[in-house]
């Protein structure tokens, strides 16, 4: 099991070095000039080479891919060339919300599944459930995000947020904009575990523990839900990812101060050193998320090491 774990660390760990590598590139071999974004389309021609020459620009390509590969691992990502604001302390700021805007949904579509789970013992409440699921499944999440923000706008009592996360305020904000965000997974996860756990419900050891007298809910729960585990976390590796990138749309339309906001500002003023940053925290977030399911896998069903090993 250790040697399987090493190995998908080394796997993990190669993708996100090549994350690191394409950011790099992207926004070093574009045709621009930093040093002129930084002084503006009015500054000398004297001014512009100096700051070049500050920047390093000048060096060759290898050895700037160098210094920056450095930089990354002392997560030194520069100032701002627009405001001169730290990159990292400013990314971090705004990841903060989108991670709590991210965890708010992620509750949600919990709730959401254990739901689902007690459809099976309220058999009458199935088809209102796959009628909900084909609804959410079917609305985008921009025409979602309009029409919640519409709806916050005139009946919800909580229209401001403070960017921080400093009062329960702030998390009620959350709410909305996290729901329109869980939209899109609670459809998919909710499908998968109906699937599963229909199956599951009619294995004989199923069966016997009904003999042996042991209630709906302990069944459903303890014994079916575990066994449908897998394939619900198989898929909600590949959603968290997807979650950061809807994140940009909802935080846009719900005006929330995360990273898809900086995001966009920084591709209109070709501010490199927060795009730069910004593709690089995304990916070390897809690269931690798949790298915990994968040590978590085993905890839950060992057959999932042996499996690969074959």
């Amino acid at each position: 099991m250790i040697s399987y774990l090493v190995m998908r660390f080394g796997y993990y760990l190669s993708i996100f070095l090549g994350i690191i590598v394409f950011s790099f590139l992207l926004f070093h071999v574009i045709p621009s000039d930093p040093a002129r974004t930084i002084l503006g389309p009015n500054a000398d021609q004297a001014q512009v080479e100096q700051l070049r020459e500050k920047l390093g620009l000048n060096e060759p390509l290898y050895r700037r891919l160098g210094y920056y590969l450095v930089n990354v691992a002392t997560l030194k990502f520069g100032h701002s060339y627009v405001d001169g604001r730290d990159v990292f302390i400013e990314i971090g700021r705004r990841f903060k919300v989108t991670l709590s805007l991210i965890t708010v949904s992620m509750v949600i579509v919990f709730g959401y599944l254990a739901v689902t789970i007690l459809t099976f013992r309220f058999s009458s409440l199935q088809r209102w459930s796959h009628a909900i699921d084909f609804l959410i499944s079917s609305l985008p999440v921009f025409f979602s995000g309009i029409i919640g923000a519409i709806f916050v706008l005139y009946f919800y009592p909580v229209t401001s947020f403070s960017g921080n996360l400093n009062s329960v305020n702030d998390l009620i904000f959350l709410i909305p904009p996290a729901l329109v965000l869980a939209f899109y997974p609670m459809s998919i996860l909710s499908g998968i575990l109906k699937e599963e756990m229909s199956f599951v419900l009619q294995s004989l050891y199923i069966t016997a523990e009904k003999s042996w007298g042991f209630s709906d809910i302990t069944i459903l729960f303890k014994y079916a839900l575990k066994n449908s585990l897998i394939p619900i976390l198989s898929a909600l590796s590949n959603i968290l990812p997807m979650l950061l990138t809807g994140a940009f749309i909802v935080e846009i339309i719900f005006s929330v101060p995360g990273i898809g906001s900086i995001l966009v500002k920084s591709i209109l003023e070709q501010d490199f050193p927060m795009l730069e940053c910004t593709v690089i925290v995304n990916g070390a977030f897809f690269v931690l998320v798949n790298l915990g399911f994968e040590y978590l896998y085993p905890l839950l069903d060992p057959r999932t090491v042996r499996g690969n090993k074959i």
